[in-house]
């Protein structure tokens, strides 16, 4: 649905060399200095953080992982696309009313839904995202934290040591509580402190919240008789068809999303982009605890995986050894797992800035 470099009051961890106590005055600008310069650079960052439709960068392959593509070119699915398929959203007495419906692979027919409270929903939404003002806030504790520290040195007559010593552990303490920060509000620093929304974090806080969609799902399986596969169907057809496509605003009423709306949202909005949409499907699907997942990466776009034995024709990824059948969330096509669009397939043959990230329970 991405990377500068931070100033080193973020992220360094180098100390500065601090000037003696008789210039004490003259480190105190250049501390103003280095503020305004971490403050340069967290607005750089937050324009720039998911640049792209598509989303995050997640984790490439490194050493000791190997990261390998079969992707054939995909062949029509006959039939109706996306054929069936209902949503139905209604807010009434405090409460959001969300129910889906569509036909899955098997042809039978699907729905399931979440009743939400608007205020449980409003708190919910607090956990994500974050207005610039909130990390104003923790860049105003750092000047307030190097004041106090200026003061207390000249009115203590402290050495220079003392001073570094001083100005080192309150930014470390900042850095730790920016990272906190953004960490809480389901964001990751990637190497090279890029900024991005942290999709396999987002779906492991959600699987609860989902739980009651997932199992109106676990019961039109049970009653059917389907194995896991096709349950792995029936929660992606839900997504891809009855969900719409749309892509999310980086801002939405002041507030900074990273592109991404959080499962919940999603339903009771009723749509979400690629990234959004494997969140959700994740977040589904990870309440069947033999369920491993994986999200794919490529530019503009985002997809998952699920590991499994490919059948012939599947496209898959095999990474650290295993083979994760590739799954198209994003929707509206009517795409079983193991297959995904021309497009997808032609960025995964290319390699071109293909990552991966695990999805844990």
């Amino acid at each position: 649905m991405l990377s500068e470099r931070a100033s080193s009051v973020i992220a360094s961890g180098e100390e500065e060399r601090c000037f003696s106590v008789p210039g004490l005055k003259l480190w105190s600008v250049l501390c103003l200095g280095a503020l305004i310069l971490c403050a340069t650079v967290v607005v750089q960052v937050e324009g720039r953080q998911r640049s792209t439709a598509a989303g995050v960068v997640g984790r490439r392959a490194g050493a000791g992982e190997t990261l390998s593509v079969h992707a054939p070119v995909p062949e029509q699915r006959p039939g109706a696309v996306g054929a069936a398929q209902f949503q139905r959203i209604e807010e009434k007495r405090g409460e959001i009313c969300a129910e889906y419906g569509c036909r899955n692979f098997n042809n039978d027919s699907l729905r399931a839904g979440l009743t939400i409270s608007t205020r449980e929903l409003v708190r919910y939404l607090q956990g994500y995202g974050y207005f610039p003002s909130e990390l104003e806030s923790l860049t105003q504790w750092q000047k307030k934290a190097l004041d106090e520290a200026y003061r207390y040195a000249v009115q203590n007559r402290q050495s220079q040591q003392d001073l570094n010593r001083a100005g080192a552990a309150i930014k470390a303490e900042y850095r730790a509580k920016y990272r906190s920060f953004l960490t809480s509000r389901g964001f990751t620093i990637l190497p090279g402190n890029t900024l991005s929304a942290d999709l396999p974090g987002i779906a492991g806080r959600n699987v609860k919240e989902l739980r009651p969609m997932a199992q109106a799902l676990g019961a039109i399986a049970e009653k059917n008789g389907y194995d896991s596969s096709e349950v792995i169907g029936a929660a992606l057809s839900l997504v891809q068809t009855a969900f719409r496509y749309e892509a999310v605003p980086m801002v939405i009423d002041g507030r900074q999303t990273g592109g991404i709306y959080p499962p919940l949202e999603a339903v009771a909005k009723g749509k979400g982009d690629c990234d959004t949409k494997s969140v959700l499907l994740a977040a589904l699907l990870m309440n069947w605890n033999k369920v491993k997942l994986v999200g794919i990466g490529v530019p503009d776009h985002y997809l998952m995986g699920v590991l499994r034995n490919p059948g012939k024709g599947d496209a898959y990824v095999e990474y650290q050894g295993l083979r994760y059948v590739l799954m198209e969330p994003s929707g509206p096509a009517w795409l079983p797992p193991g297959m995904v669009g021309p497009t997808t397939t032609a960025l995964l043959n290319s390699g071109a800035g293909m990552a991966v990230e695990p999805f844990t329970n």
